[in-house]
């Protein structure tokens, strides 16, 4: 204690000519280098090593138990038909359609591929004669097709005492493009 006591005015006077030859610019310069030091070691530093120390933690419990990852597509694109199919039920769905006592007249077909989905649509308009009394029917069949959507549906009756609709379905068929 005695000799901190005998070097402490030499001190103050170093200091204080330090901060003259600084000015207080220079002082806060040398406060606010000093402040990013001690929160340097005393905040980042042990904050670094704890974090190093979770990691090396959380990599040993991953490496004891290691994850069967496998990568699939989804399964509603697993389980649609190829777009090479399309004629095949296409002619699966006229056959329907006609056995079921309609008269199909001239289809219009489009193909689209909707987005990147690897998928490919083939819109059908199909212009249709027959009754009234089966047309619900014929219509849930089509609708149970694998990957068939009835876009939309239109009748008209030509004369109040017919029995015959003119109907215009509009149909979609969706397939994996390989």
């Amino acid at each position: 204690m005695d000799r901190l006591a005998r070097h402490l005015p030499a001190l103050r006077w170093r200091l204080t000519r330090w901060q003259q030859a600084l000015g207080f610019w220079g002082v806060l310069a040398i406060a606010v280098m000093i402040g990013a030091l001690l929160i340097e070691a005393l905040v980042i530093q042990p904050a670094v090593q704890q974090d190093a120390q979770r990691r090396l933690e959380v990599e040993a419990g991953i490496a004891e138990q290691p994850q069967q990852v496998q990568v699939t597509e989804p399964a509603v694109v697993e389980k649609l038909p190829e777009a090479a199919d399309f004629a095949a039920r296409l002619e699966a769905v006229f056959t329907l359609i006609q056995q079921r006592g309609f008269t199909v007249e001239q289809t219009n077909l489009s193909y689209s591929n909707p987005g990147d989905t690897g998928l490919q649509r083939l819109e059908v308009e199909v212009p249709l004669t027959g009754p009234y009394s089966i047309l619900r029917d014929t219509l849930t069949a089509i609708a149970q097709e694998p990957a068939v959507r009835i876009e939309s549906l239109s009748l008209e009756r030509k004369d109040i005492s017919s029995g015959l609709l003119s109907i215009s379905l509009k149909l979609s068929l969706l397939g994996v493009v390989q």
